[in-house]
């Protein structure tokens, strides 16, 4: 079935531009954002806090881990929603969509897990260690795993994408560039001769 292409011309107001908005795009990308930000800045805060013996920058990593396992929460919903509407066949799609929504799972508990050790140490007053920052390494690399697989299902089997979107137009590789400027304005000024130049 070939979805309908998308029509109409350059946005030129705002107006136009506010009417092009319909809130029917998936909300899980949005949130995915969030939690990958914050969980990578906690990690980079908290390793610099730590080998510059900066309690700033361990404060700035335990607030952005305690906005990371907040946010998930979020990602998780949404991606849920997405998942059961997804109208996946058994197959190779529906078996990167299980693992990706088996280690969302996992991410998440040990992401809960991490964040209860960072408030126990805040607790009773003892900087992060070497064994915290390879257990957030840790839980940092599952999260970049589960969203690489996240990623190859939009971008290699279209999920919420290929059904639900208009196509965009294709582009003729013989057809000229399109003009960047209105087909109104002013030709430039001939250029004058140098002296000693041919007519």
């Amino acid at each position: 079935m070939k979805r309908p292409t998308e029509r109409g011309g350059t946005v030129k107001s705002l107006r136009q531009a506010i009417g092009l908005i319909k809130m029917g795009a998936p909300m899980h990308p949005i949130f995915v954002h969030f939690t990958i930000a914050l969980t990578s800045a906690s990690l980079v805060f908290d390793a610099l806090g730590f080998f510059f013996n900066k309690r700033s920058l361990t404060a700035a990593g335990g607030w952005t881990l305690v906005g990371a396992a907040l946010m998930t929460l979020a990602t998780l919903s949404t991606g849920l929603t997405s998942a059961t509407r997804a109208p996946v066949e058994e197959g190779e799609a529906r078996s990167f969509l299980r693992a990706h929504m088996a280690l969302g799972f996992i991410f998440y508990g040990l992401l809960v897990a991490i964040t209860f050790w960072r408030m126990s140490l805040w607790q009773s007053g003892q900087s992060v260690s070497w064994v915290y920052l390879a257990a957030l390494a840790v839980v940092s690399l599952v999260m970049t795993v589960q969203g690489y697989l996240g990623g190859e299902l939009v971008y290699r089997y279209g999920l919420e994408v290929e059904q639900a979107y208009r196509e965009l137009p294709e582009h003729d590789a013989g057809s000229p560039p399109p003009q960047l400027v209105s087909s109104k304005a002013t030709p430039p000024p001939a250029r004058t001769k140098k002296h000693g130049e041919a007519a």
